[in-house]
């Protein structure tokens, strides 16, 4: 078997970046002009990303958590992970935005008014029964 450079091809990824402070680029807005550059190091957490960037852009009176994707995916970043694990480069771009999380009876309320919101458990005291009544045992 005879191997050529040319005849191996590897896909890698980018290296890490493990120390230093590096720009990133933050869209906080759904207008496309409205973004900003975020000093950040590698060991900062996501968490701590969302954080600055709340301090900067503070939040609507409805949200009640804040997202951060990179940009052109709907992936959301995990709090606890640092950017080092997530691969964050220097010069990477970002969507944030904030959101509301619903509670159980927005959700039901949002169903009966035939907003699909997502598949979730009846709580068993809201459960019925269709089947007749057992008799009890004694």
């Amino acid at each position: 078997l005879k191997l050529s450079a040319q005849s191996v091809a590897l896909d890698l990824e980018p290296p890490l970046v493990v120390g230093g402070p590096m720009k990133i680029t933050v869209y906080y807005s759904p207008d496309p002009d409205r973004c900003g550059d975020l000093e950040v190091e590698p060991t900062d957490t996501i968490k701590s990303v969302k954080q600055k960037i709340i301090a900067q852009y503070g939040p609507p009176e409805w949200a009640n958590t804040a997202l951060l994707s990179p940009q052109g995916t709907k992936e959301y970043l995990e709090n606890k992970k640092r950017l080092a694990q997530c691969r964050v480069q220097p010069g990477s771009v970002f969507k944030f935005s904030y959101a509301r999380n619903l509670t159980t009876e927005e959700k039901m309320e949002m169903n009966t008014q035939g907003i699909q919101t997502e598949e979730f458990p009846v709580p068993p005291q809201m459960s019925i029964s269709t089947l007749p009544p057992r008799p009890l045992p004694f």
